[in-house]
């Protein structure tokens, strides 16, 4: 004798609302998602294409399509790195000089200060905390005068020392380090370094350092990309062209565009060194993208 098995429950009243809910979310988020990477790639997009064009294909062809014969070689690159003597080059290395060494510095010192602030009372602790809070809320633009002013002292304008030495000290850097810092070195492990007999340097360098790799590495990010788009500092303290990093020197040809007996415009030129200027954080971000999701989320993980 066979036993008739239940009939189905029926679904809760509130279960398919829940699902249509949680449905909902996700095709809003999804679609949100689409439009920021539309609203990031279309132009990266477009100027992998205009870069292909020379200048009458540029207004000839349209916008977001290819030509039938593209100029990126030899026509396109040749003119872009042989215009004016090949500036191109020198303010692409240039470019490379000022972020690398300022993000370095500018991680060195930051990890030394939040670490110092983390792991060390002394007096006037709170203070000097206070001012680099504060020092968050000036605008940048503010301190270029003064900057200009004690540099043209100093004899340090016109010179590559001059861009990198204010951009070496980091106040984002030093509150974003000491918030680090405090989460992911234990006080533990440090006083049992002490214990041991190890110096403040070789605990810093050999027990906290590979424990703070995430977050220099996304430190050394923020930085090289903050400094690599750095406009208006070296347009105001640089005044030779060789010097120059591709923010100002494009920004230099771009003015030419429109000025009446300028001679042929150099339209091609500044879109090909626009893509060109891009590459690098392209490059860059992938490699070090683990250490930064691990940096950015550490805080509210240890937090829990």
């Amino acid at each position: 004798m066979t036993v008739p098995s239940p009939p189905p429950l029926a679904p809760a009243p509130g279960a398919y609302r829940t699902r249509l809910a949680k449905r909902t979310k996700t095709t809003v988020t999804t679609a949100f998602l689409v439009l920021a990477a539309a609203y990031v790639l279309i132009p990266i997009y477009w100027l992998v294409i205009a870069s292909s064009k020379n200048t009458s294909q540029l207004f000839s062809t349209n916008t977001f399509l290819p030509p039938s014969h593209p100029s990126w070689w030899p026509a396109n690159f040749s003119s872009l790195f042989t215009y004016e003597s090949g500036d191109y080059k020198w303010w692409l290395l240039n470019s490379f000089i000022y972020s690398s060494v300022t993000a370095t510095l500018a991680t060195a010192v930051s990890t030394l200060c939040g670490y110092g602030l983390a792991k060390y009372n002394f007096a006037g602790r709170r203070a000097v905390f206070g001012l680099v809070l504060g020092s968050l809320m000036v605008p940048a633009t503010a301190l270029v005068v003064p900057l200009f002013l004690l540099e043209h002292y100093m004899g340090l304008t016109n010179s590559y020392q001059g861009v990198i030495l204010p951009l070496a000290v980091y106040p984002f850097g030093v509150y974003f380090m000491a918030i680090y810092v405090a989460d992911a070195v234990p006080d533990t492990i440090i006083e049992s370094a002490r214990i041991d007999g190890s110096g403040e340097l070789r605990a810093l360098w050999q027990i906290a350092r590979p424990m703070l790799a995430p977050g220099m590495a996304t430190l050394f990010l923020l930085s090289f990309i903050g400094t690599w788009n750095n406009y208006f500092l070296p347009l105001v303290l640089l005044g030779t062209e060789t010097r120059f990093p591709l923010t100002v020197g494009l920004s230099a040809w771009a003015s030419t565009l429109n000025e009446a007996g300028a001679g042929q415009p150099l339209y091609s030129n500044v879109i090909l060194g626009s893509l060109i200027s891009v590459l690098p954080m392209l490059v860059l971000f992938p490699f070090l993208q683990k250490y930064v999701a691990r940096g950015l989320s550490f805080g509210a993980v240890t937090g829990e």
